[in-house]
This record gives structure tokens, C-alpha cells and sequence, in this order.
């Protein structure tokens, strides 16, 4: 398959996926499952909007990265903030919408008898996903220098011959 073809499939994949499922998806869920979460200071809509928002953001660099060389540094530079972006929709998912929670989500509900209060700690997750975007991060900046080394040798092999 052509690499053009590839690059705009899967940026169109991305969209469909990261952006046009999660705004369609509130419309399909039962009145009551809404309520019930507004009620538990969860708002789905933001939620989901701003996973909407992020899912644009991907798809645009996913055509980007897959449009320039690999040896490029434009590459390169879009393969980090990629690798960025996934960290950050890992932060918002983490944190059920709130980017700056790294993980921590605190559910309050009042009842007739008081405040039950819900405390998800993911926090341990959030420090994974840093290490692991890190390391893919040394990945992309290896791969390129792979790909400019490759780069730089074709040249001299057609010159030879």
C-alpha cells in the first residue's frame, strides 16, 4: 500500500475513533445513566469533548507524521508531540477529565445520610504511561537517526555504481 493511502487511513481512522464516536455517543446512552453521573459530579459531555478535541489533534499529526519522510526532522518533531498527545489523553482518561489530577478522581454524592465520597487513585498508571512515552520517545529519536543513517548511505551507493 502506498504510504500516502496509509498516512490519510489512519488519520481518518484516528478521527473517526478519537473524535466522532465520543461526540456521537452521548446521544445513544440512556437518559437516566446521564443523570445519574451528573448527579455524581461527573460531566460526560466535557468529558468527552475534550477527548473529541484531543482525537482532532492526533489525527492531524497521524497525517502529518505519515505524509513526511522518515528521515526528516519535521518526522521527528511530529513523533514526539505524537507521543505527547498520547500521554496527555492518557492523563484525561486517567483522570476521568481532569488533566491536572494525574490519576486521582474524587466522586462526591449527597445522600440523606451525608457525603459518600469515592477516591480513584490511578496515579500509579500516570507515572507508567510518563516511563513508557519516554522510552518511545528515545525509540522515535533512535528510529531517526536510523532512518538518516540509511538516508545518507543511499546516495553514496548509487554514486558508486
Amino acid at each position: 500500500m502506498n504510504r500516502k493511502v496509509g498516512a490519510v487511513l489512519n488519520a481518518v481512522l484516528t478521527l473517526v475513533a478519537f473524535t466522532v464516536i465520543p461526540l456521537i455517543l452521548p446521544s445513544y446512552l440512556p437518559p437516566d445513566l446521564m443523570a445519574a453521573l451528573s448527579q455524581g459530579g461527573f460531566d460526560l459531555t466535557s468529558f468527552l469533548n475534550e477527548v473529541a478535541l484531543i482525537g482532532v489533534a492526533m489525527a492531524a499529526i497521524a497525517l502529518v507524521k505519515g505524509l513526511v519522510d522518515e528521515s526528516s526532522p519535521i518526522h521527528l518533531g511530529v513523533s514526539i508531540v505524537s507521543k505527547v498527545f498520547w500521554l496527555v489523553f492518557t492523563f484525561t482518561v486517567l483522570g476521568l477529565g481532569n488533566l491536572a489530577g494525574l490519576g486521582v478522581t474524587t466522586f462526591s454524592i449527597e445522600m440523606e445520610e451525608g457525603v459518600n465520597t469515592v477516591v480513584f487513585d490511578l496515579s500509579l498508571f500516570a507515572y507508567l504511561a510518563v516511563a513508557t512515552v519516554l522510552l518511545k520517545i528515545v525509540h522515535s529519536i533512535l528510529e531517526f537517526r536510523d532512518a538518516r543513517s540509511k538516508a545518507a548511505r543511499t546516495p553514496e551507493k548509487a554514486a558508486q555504481a
